[in-house]
């Protein structure tokens, strides 16, 4: 007889001892007999360790935004920039008129003096008398003569305060010239006026660079453009 139809006559008799147990009252479970074959077999899970670590918690990473407003293209944003440097240079045209006015009436005004006064005091004419006195060595003469004189008159003249115009030339040397007091006046206006000439041509110089190195830069960028 062949092994698989022997099988099968056991299991026919392990199932037909099985239901006679089955049907026995007050009778315990059946005790299997260990000399039969049991085909059921059940696979018990692998128990879990307690004791195995967890998985770290590894800190989200947020993904980068990246912005394309630099690269999106703006069409108005050349015309706009174009109409505000109108806007400045039409600014600096002007007010480089109105300095330029300016510079004129107060060539126009008078006079210009590139100085500054200095103020010292000024001997009396009889001071100056003595010293040409004493220079001449009649000094104690002229003093007896003075004194003896019944006549004589003792005043004193407080000494008097003059002024003088100072400068310098190309050379950077100084130089100096009194002025007499009727004229300072007008010689101080004078040189307000080139203390505010001196500003203005300052202002003047400013606004013309400004104007040339935009001009320059202007001229490359039109160069640019012509070769496309």
């Amino acid at each position: 007889m062949k092994p698989e139809l022997h099988r099968i006559e056991i299991t026919l008799e392990q199932l037909a001892h099985s239901q006679t147990t089955d049907s026995s009252p007050g009778q315990s479970e059946p005790h299997q007999d260990t000399d039969t074959l049991s085909f059921s077999m059940a696979v018990k899970p692998f128990p879990a360790n307690k004791h195995q670590g967890k998985t770290p918690t590894l800190p989200k990473i947020k993904p980068p935004s990246f912005s394309n407003h630099r690269h999106s293209t703006n069409p108005a944003l050349a015309m706009n920039l174009l109409k505000e440097i109108e806007e400045v240079v039409a600014s600096w045209q002007e007010e480089l008129k109105k300095v330029l006015k300016q510079i004129q009436d107060i060539y126009t005004d008078g006079p210009i003096v590139d100085g500054w006064l200095e103020s010292h005091l000024r001997e009396s004419q009889q001071a100056q008398g003595v010293v040409r006195l004493a220079e001449d060595d009649r000094l104690m003469d002229y003093i007896k003569e003075r004194v003896n004189s019944p006549n004589a008159k003792v005043s004193y003249e407080s000494p008097r305060t003059g002024y003088r115009l100072c400068g310098l030339d190309s050379d950077g040397q100084s130089w100096s010239r009194n002025c007499p007091t009727d004229q300072v006046p007008s010689v101080s206006i004078a040189i307000a006026r080139y203390q505010k000439l001196r500003q203005l041509l300052n202002r003047k110089q400013e606004l013309e660079t400004r104007l040339s190195q935009l001009s320059e830069t202007l001229v490359v960028m039109h160069a640019h453009l012509s070769k496309d």
